[in-house]
């Protein structure tokens, strides 16, 4: 008898539920497994803001994907899908490098969806990696050492105005790390800078922040936001993007160095298309049991997309979202299914909750219904994400950092070789 090859394409939440799942079969040796990913680390996302700024260390979010699959004996490449013979079954990687699956789950994730924003996508900081982060976190402090630099307060303002685009989680939690650094580390170490210089704007499309969570807690965010100094301008989209402005879709102008682009996600592409079905956002279809659809809605054997790969809607009609809980979900679901040999499975989504960090001892969360915030609220979001890290030695390690940020301020360290982390223009000295 054939041992079915299973290839898990995407090392991310999703990607390793469904290694979790699928390791003691392949042990006992009624499957093979292989994972896939284009880089060989496992990316803690939610701490991204925290890393941007200097308040956790760089290494200590991500977890080496040989370390996750090699005591499970799973088989790790490092290298990138270029496309898919759905035909043959068979996925061509870098290389010309051919791989055979039997079962293939598409766990890779998503890109950023810049709308067609004319100069978002050359100019616009996205944030979605962990290169993202370290790449604006040595823009941030170069546009400070600029400003402490610079001739007039005009030019100071300009340098030292950033702009976020995007009301929703991520976008919060930018907007209230860089605060916290500014206030905390930078004006101390940039004394000949005065605050008042500084402005952050958060540009929302929608009439609130944080757009299907909780009112109250939207409400809560954006008061603190403002008491923090950001300037939430709401039902306002970007329009233009040049590299000292912003233009919003009304004519309004911010003079800025920097905008950060924290809205809007695509499904993952290939240098080719995938040979299946397309939804909302360049993601896959897939029906109830996660199967990827062809292009008359039929279900293609063998092929499966979970996570924010996936246009999923669960049996409930329920639209999966792009969240890590809702990768979790459909990674589980996926795995029964591979298990049992057919798809039995279907996703009856359920809402966890949510997490909004707002800085030090200021946080909003509605764990399992339950709405917390403040001081309590913090503490639930500093246990949970160092439950949540993937391996002992990298819940330590945050600790630390979490630990440690009580006491000291942010690491404003640009250890990066600058040419490569920064545009050429935040080089050039006469910029301001």
């Amino acid at each position: 008898m054939t041992v079915p090859e299973v290839v898990v394409v995407g090392g991310g939440f999703g990607g390793l539920e469904v290694c979790k799942r699928l390791a003691r079969a392949h042990k006992r040796g009624e499957l093979r497994l292989t994972l896939v990913d284009k880089e060989n680390f496992f990316q803690f996302n939610p701490l991204l803001p925290e890393v941007a700024t200097g308040a956790v260390e760089t290494r200590h979010i991500v977890y080496p994907l040989r370390a996750f699959c090699a005591p499970r004996g799973i088989r790790f490449l490092r290298n990138k899908v270029r496309s898919v013979d759905a035909q043959r079954k068979v996925l061509i990687l870098h290389n010309g490098i051919e791989l055979r699956y039997d079962q293939l789950v598409i766990a890779a994730g998503s890109s950023t969806n810049y709308f067609g924003v004319p100069g978002a996508e050359d100019i616009a900081f996205p944030f979605k990696t962990l290169m993202d982060a370290i790449r604006l976190r040595a823009h941030v402090v170069e546009m400070w050492e600029l400003a402490d630099q610079a001739q007039d307060a005009d030019a100071r303002r300009r340098l030292l105005t950033f702009v976020v685009a995007g009301g929703g989680i991520t976008g919060v939690e930018v907007c209230a790390s860089l605060m916290e650094m500014f206030h905390r580390t930078m004006a101390r170490l940039y004394p000949s800078v005065p605050l008042s210089l500084v402005s952050v704007h958060l540009v929302e499309a929608g009439e609130r922040l944080l757009g299907g969570l909780h009112v109250e807690h939207a409400e809560v965010a954006a008061r603190h936001l403002r008491t923090a100094g950001v300037s939430v301008v709401l039902h306002r989209r970007v329009s233009q993007v040049e590299k000292d402005r912003v233009t919003l879709d009304d004519g309004a102008v911010i003079p800025a160095h920097t905008l950060v682009w924290t809205t809007g996600i695509r499904g993952a592409s290939l240098e080719g298309a995938w040979p299946f079905a397309a939804g909302r956002g360049g993601r896959l279809q897939v029906d109830k049991h996660g199967r990827c659809l062809d292009a008359g809605g039929q279900p293609v054997a063998g092929a499966w997309a979970i996570g924010d790969a996936a246009d999923w809607v669960d049996e409930q009609g329920t639209s999966v979202p792009q969240v890590a809980q809702g990768a979790l979900q459909t990674g589980k679901t996926v795995a029964a299914n591979i298990l049992e040999g057919e798809a039995r499975h279907s996703l009856r989504y359920f809402d966890y909750g949510y997490i909004v960090g707002l800085g030090r001892h200021s946080t909003v969360a509605r764990p399992f219904g339950i709405p917390i915030s403040g001081m309590i609220a913090w503490y639930f979001w500093a246990f949970y994400y160092l439950f949540a890290m993937v391996g002992f030695r990298k819940q330590l390690e945050v600790a630390t950092d979490v630990l440690k940020g009580m006491f000291v301020g942010h690491d404003t360290s640009q250890i990066h070789e600058r040419r490569r982390m920064l545009r050429s223009e935040d080089l050039d000295p006469n910029l301001a």
